[in-house]
């Protein structure tokens, strides 16, 4: 084992203790993830310019079709859902009873949503049609309707997590995802970034962990640069591990560049079978 293939096995071994100690990881994008680590870190084909495409090379992986990539990407789309800020919300009428400490909970009669000033998250509010209640969510109401005129752009509730451990032209994928896979059709890229390290935290959320980038090389094209994964390092590395980093570095200058005849036209990566 070459010491560069000691180091790819060691950066994989952190990637996945990284991605399965993630709660919040969906199922999908966990093995999307691990998928690209592999055929990035420790796919014997890694370095075998004649290889198929990183794309290729991870849905066989995964032994899915480009249907299925496409709707992984889809799902890591950083976007708002309020479907996920509402999912708390009690069910039935909303108006505490006068004698009981409970809510009223009847089917409800009049809705409307309220929204953060802070997140743009909204909150459902539901009433039933007794007077006391009605009167009970009146000034609420009012309060939500002035809330919807001065709402901020609502922070991403879902996704963010694939830029969070690889390099990519993500911002392109997404826009091809939204185009294929209707559940994000016409998807528009958050101001707040892509990267879910890159949100503002939320009360009462966890913010996710950042995790050195891994730089998806792309080998659709003609040139491949550099040949081995680079692990994008924090700012706050040690100096050992940084001249570690740079001899390596210089070691593989000489075979930095690769220039391959296309195997394959460019959409073919990129179309639905």
């Amino acid at each position: 084992m070459t010491p560069d293939d000691r180091d790819a096995l060691v950066r994989y071994d952190q990637l996945a203790s990284r991605v399965y100690g993630e709660p919040r990881m969906p199922s999908g994008t966990r093995d999307l993830i691990l998928a690209l680590g592999w055929v990035t870190l420790r796919d014997p084909r890694r370095h075998d310019p004649t290889a198929p495409t990183v794309w290729e090379r991870a849905r066989d992986a995964m032994n899915v079709g480009n249907k299925r990539m496409w709707e992984l990407i889809a799902d890591d789309a950083p976007r708002y859902d309020a479907h996920i800020s509402e999912a708390g919300t009690p069910s039935g009428c909303q108006a505490p009873m006068v004698r009981a400490k409970r809510l009223c909970g009847r089917s409800t009669m009049i809705g409307f949503s309220e929204f953060d000033p802070v997140t743009g998250w909204s909150r459902y509010w539901g009433f039933c049609s007794r007077p006391r209640c009605r009167e009970y969510g009146r000034p609420i109401e009012e309060r939500a309707r002035h809330s919807f005129t001065k709402r901020p752009e609502p922070i991403p509730n879902v996704g963010g997590l694939l830029p969070l451990f690889f390099s990519w032209n993500w911002e392109a994928k997404y826009f091809k995802a939204a185009e294929l896979i209707y559940t994000i059709l016409g998807w528009e890229p958050p101001s707040y970034g892509l990267s879910a390290d890159e949100w503002p935290e939320v009360p009462g959320q966890e913010k996710p962990k950042a995790f050195p980038k891994l730089r998806l090389i792309t080998s659709g094209g003609d040139v491949v640069t550099p040949p081995a994964p680079k692990l994008v390092s924090a700012g706050d590395s040690r100096t050992q591990q940084a001249r570690t980093n740079l001899a390596a570095e210089r070691q593989r200058a000489q075979f930095s560049v690769v220039t391959l005849p296309r195997r394959t036209p460019p959409s073919d990566g990129d179309q639905m079978t």
